[in-house]
């Protein structure tokens, strides 16, 4: 049973224990009336039990990330996708003898045929986005041997890579909505203004209330990243050399990707949630100014879906560092690390905020509110006659992908850009 039929079948023996007591009228219950209310007592009871893991597993769900829609894909073809190896289809570009990139060729002609257009090198399915949530660190050239910063050495510990700090990737963790294998501009209807019903009196008039009929539009934008493996990088067939690859080439559009749906709004960028809501205060930071950015999404009767935080590294700092009631209190406004006012939280270093030394900015919201939009898988080209690249025998991948996100109500999020974190 779902929730709201557990609630509602409590409801119903709650309302017949009721009227058992009403009959008897403040004497003793009858043997078959108490009977019969011992027994609704125990499912009363179970109830109660059941709606409690029901309870916990509806929260486990909104904290979970999205389920991205695949537009029908079979199965086979997930799993196919799931098998993409970048070094692979790299290896096979450049025209490395005894390279298999059958799965590779296959897996691109399915997505050119979805999407209906052809790639300028080979598609890449998103699954290569797909990595281990760790704040890794980033080597921009992957190398096998150097004398100094080499990051994989020659005897295949490629679990020691040190990469370069990356903004976390949250936008799916916290229950963005995901379109898949878009063709053509998006758009979705959209309600700004619904019909209002009224009280009126015998013979009364109703007053017309004509709905605001709208559309949230995405169209194409385009994010891309330039990354160089050597050639002895794309020789090796280690999975945890593969798992490097994709990292390092994933990452950064997926950062990128994020930081435009969480902020968003310059050149050529989609307008993310900074730049859509208008600002409200987290500035002090006080527990009553959180407050109030929950109340605002409340009382727009948005509280609801998937329900979380984003905020900057340093607004965490400073939240997990502040009393509730400075002089009376012993907690902080976060006392747990990813858990605030009773809701997810996740940071990432896009919030940046209005631009002042300390000041850093936080959001909260439904975030299944928040459309991805996605027109194709990644257009993965290799150039190995870059001129530097080619001077040292290595490759130079670009990635291309096309997408766009939009807010389905600007009213399902609050924006403070302005925490003071010192």
């Amino acid at each position: 049973m779902k929730l709201h039929e557990l609630r509602e079948a409590k409801a119903k023996k709650v309302a017949e224990l009721r009227s058992i007591l009403s009959a008897a009228n403040g004497a003793d219950l009858q043997d078959q009336a108490k009977a019969r209310f011992d027994a609704l007592e125990k499912e009363c009871r179970d109830l109660d039990s059941h709606t409690e893991r029901e309870t916990r597993v509806a929260e486990f769900e909104r904290q979970a990330a999205a389920t991205p829609v695949n537009n029908g894909a079979s199965d086979s073809f997930e799993r196919e996708c799931r098998s993409y190896s970048l070094l692979r289809a790299v290896g096979a570009a450049i025209g490395i003898q005894g390279v298999d990139a059958g799965r590779e060729r296959e897996v691109s002609q399915e997505i050119a045929r979805r999407n209906g257009r052809n790639p300028n090198g080979i598609f890449a399915p998103l699954e290569v986005l797909q990595v281990p949530d760790r704040r890794n660190v980033e080597q921009r050239v992957v190398v096998s041997a150097t004398s100094g910063a080499g990051a994989v050495f020659t005897e295949h510990h490629p679990e020691q890579l040190v990469d370069a700090l990356r903004a976390a990737s949250i936008l799916e963790r916290l229950g963005a909505t995901t379109l898949r294998g878009l063709v053509g501009n998006f758009s979705a209807p959209a309600i700004d203004t619904g019909a209002t019903a009224e009280w009126i009196a015998d013979n009364g008039a109703i007053t017309p209330a004509d709905m605001d009929l709208n559309a949230r539009t995405m169209a194409p934008k385009h994010v891309g990243t330039i990354v160089e493996f050597s050639r002895n990088m794309v020789l090796q067939s280690s999975p945890d050399v593969e798992t490097l690859a994709r990292n390092d080439f994933a990452r950064a559009l997926a950062s990128a990707f994020d930081a435009a749906g969480l902020v968003g709004g310059g050149a050529n960028q989609p307008a993310g949630i900074a730049a859509t809501v208008t600002p409200t205060t987290f500035a002090t930071p006080t527990w009553a100014e959180g407050l109030a950015m929950i109340a605002s999404i409340a009382t727009a009767n948005a509280l609801g879906g998937s329900l979380g935080w984003a905020g900057h590294p340093q607004v965490s700092k400073k939240l997990r560092s502040t009393l509730v009631a400075a002089g009376t209190d012993s907690r902080m406004i976060m006392s747990e690390p990813n858990s605030l006012y009773g809701y997810q939280y996740l940071d990432s270093t896009a919030l940046v905020g209005n631009g002042s030394p300390s000041d850093r900015g936080i959001i909260f919201g439904n975030f299944a509110d928040l459309l991805i939009g996605i027109w194709s898988g990644i257009d993965i080209l290799v150039n190995p006659y870059a001129a530097t690249p080619f001077s040292k025998g290595n490759v130079q991948i670009r990635g291309l992908m096309s997408a766009d996100v939009v807010l389905r109500h600007e009213e399902s999020f609050a924006y403070a850009s302005d925490m003071n974190t010192n």
